[in-house]
């Protein structure tokens, strides 16, 4: 660069060698490239959220889980804290005050209204007591506590009873299952006879409860399990124990002491091959016409033309 000066001025003279600069242009955006990397980012977003709401229902089920847990733990609890494992002379007084009323059967209705009302304390609130007077009555003379055990999580209480039918004494072991909390009872389920019971090694498991949205749908199911039912309980009622060994895996049979009145409300669970039945099973003495009301399940499983019963219980569940 050579400067030249005229006057108070002075120039700058370009020299023949110097090249001017090239402005750098620009350089543009390749919307190619821009859209690839939008839809990159949307698609890591929307795996994100899906991760995120995958993890968030696993929590959810996770935390479902933990609270039907603690809730069974704490069911366990609260049977374990009633402070009851067996006998008591408190429990055997609140038992023969039971007896005393069930095995009272007046032949008038006004005396049998009063005992019905009476007896009504002692069973849990969706239990009902609408006896009927007939022409025959019935007496309790006295009883003594067999055995207590627990069926399915259901204590039970065994007495041996002795009570007279029209003057006629008879005697038998009725079960009574209660529930005990805080040192008061309550029947739970009607009680129901049977034979002498062993209490040694019959605590079961805690019984599923069914529900009605778990109950069966096919009809051909229904009525195939409701039938054989039927027939079951009739033949249960007349036949020996020893003649039911062909068809329980338990067996019990009552000789012949009663006859089948009624069967209600009756429900079927389960699947094809292992039906679960439930209802309402009334028996009727075979020497009078007294009348007496047994929860009952059975548990079965698809034989080649019937079934065969696995397991025969008394109740109809829990507490």
């Amino acid at each position: 660069m050579i400067l030249i000066k005229i006057g108070n001025f002075e120039f700058k003279k370009r020299n023949s060698n110097q090249v001017d600069k090239i402005p750098r242009k620009k350089k543009k955006v390749n919307m190619k490239s821009a859209r690839i990397i939008v839809w990159i980012t949307m698609v890591f977003i929307f795996c994100s959220g899906v991760m995120a709401f995958i993890k968030a229902s696993n929590v959810s089920q996770t935390n479902h889980k933990l609270q039907k847990e603690v809730q069974t733990y704490q069911t366990k609890l609260d049977r374990a804290s009633t402070n009851f494992n067996g006998y008591s002379p408190l429990l055997n007084n609140y038992m023969q005050g039971f007896l005393k009323l069930y095995f009272t059967y007046p032949n008038n209705t006004d005396d049998m209204d009063k005992r019905n009302q009476a007896l009504s304390a002692y069973y849990a609130t969706n239990l009902t007591t609408n006896d009927q007077a007939g022409k025959d009555s019935q007496t309790f003379n006295k009883a003594y506590i067999q055995s207590i055990y627990t069926q399915q999580g259901v204590k039970i209480a065994q007495y041996y009873v002795n009570y007279s039918v029209n003057n006629n004494q008879t005697t038998g072991y009725l079960n009574i299952p209660f529930k005990v909390k805080n040192s008061k009872f309550t029947v739970v389920s009607y009680p129901y006879f049977s034979n002498k019971i062993d209490p040694v090694g019959h605590i079961g498991k805690l019984q599923s409860k069914y529900t009605k949205e778990s109950q069966t749908t096919s009809v051909n199911l229904n009525n195939r399990v409701i039938d054989f039912t039927k027939s079951f309980l009739k033949k249960y009622v007349t036949a020996k124990t020893s003649d039911m060994k062909f068809i329980m895996a338990r067996p019990q049979g009552l000789a012949g002491k009663y006859k089948v009145a009624n069967i209600q409300n009756l429900h079927v669970y389960g699947t094809k091959n292992n039906p679960i039945v439930q209802c309402l099973l009334t028996l009727k003495r075979s020497d009078s016409d007294i009348e007496h009301s047994e929860n009952v399940t059975l548990k079965l499983s698809k034989q080649q033309t019937t079934y065969f019963v696995d397991q025969f219980n008394h109740n109809i569940g829990g507490d």
